[in-house]
């Protein structure tokens, strides 16, 4: 049985998932570029701030927010009272599922028509936590920047297409 996702619009979510079985599709920078666009494009889209992301060779980190760009601010709700907001957006289909099912729907179909690769890409599961507080948005974005140096990526996993931060939409949290 699938886990029921609760969706909180007031916090920023950070999300991770995964390429099927592993496989470092990523390594190569026209993938990863491909990929990068449409987590942009797709953010737009489903009315999703894109805070910041991290592809690596196997696994993508996302931070995103609906807060902002999606007008929850013409809702005129306090922060402390989501659950109508986040009931609506659900039904509106502008959920973090909606977003992830848009940007991997998205890059599956242009990667079968522009490569020709027609084998899945990710797993069919990803990962999300709520950033709610400072503190907490600070180790993940930490996360984010060591996350290449860690795993002793080359240079190239520390800057675009392959790390994103967008700092004017970060310093405005909490």
């Amino acid at each position: 049985m699938t886990q029921r996702r609760i969706y909180q619009d007031e916090y920023p979510y950070f999300v991770t998932f995964n390429t099927k079985e592993g496989s470092p599709i990523f390594e190569e920078t026209k993938y990863a570029k491909l990929l990068s666009d449409i987590i942009i494009n797709t953010g737009r889209l489903k009315r999703f701030d894109i805070l910041a992301y991290q592809i690596m060779p196997e696994h993508v980190h996302l931070m995103v927010w609906r807060g902002a760009i999606a007008g929850a601010e013409a809702h005129d709700m306090p922060r402390a009272q989501p659950s109508a907001v986040a009931i609506g957006n659900a039904a509106a289909g502008k959920t973090i599922s909606d977003l992830m099912h848009g940007i991997k729907s998205f890059y599956c179909k242009t990667i079968r028509d522009k490569y020709r690769i027609n084998h899945p890409i990710f797993q069919k599961r990803f990962y999300t936590r709520i950033i709610n507080n400072q503190k907490y948005l600070e180790t993940i974005i930490e996360y984010i920047k060591q996350n290449p140096i860690k795993a002793e990526l080359p240079e190239k996993y520390r800057k675009l297409p392959y790390q994103y931060f967008n700092w004017p939409a970060i310093r405005k949290l909490f």
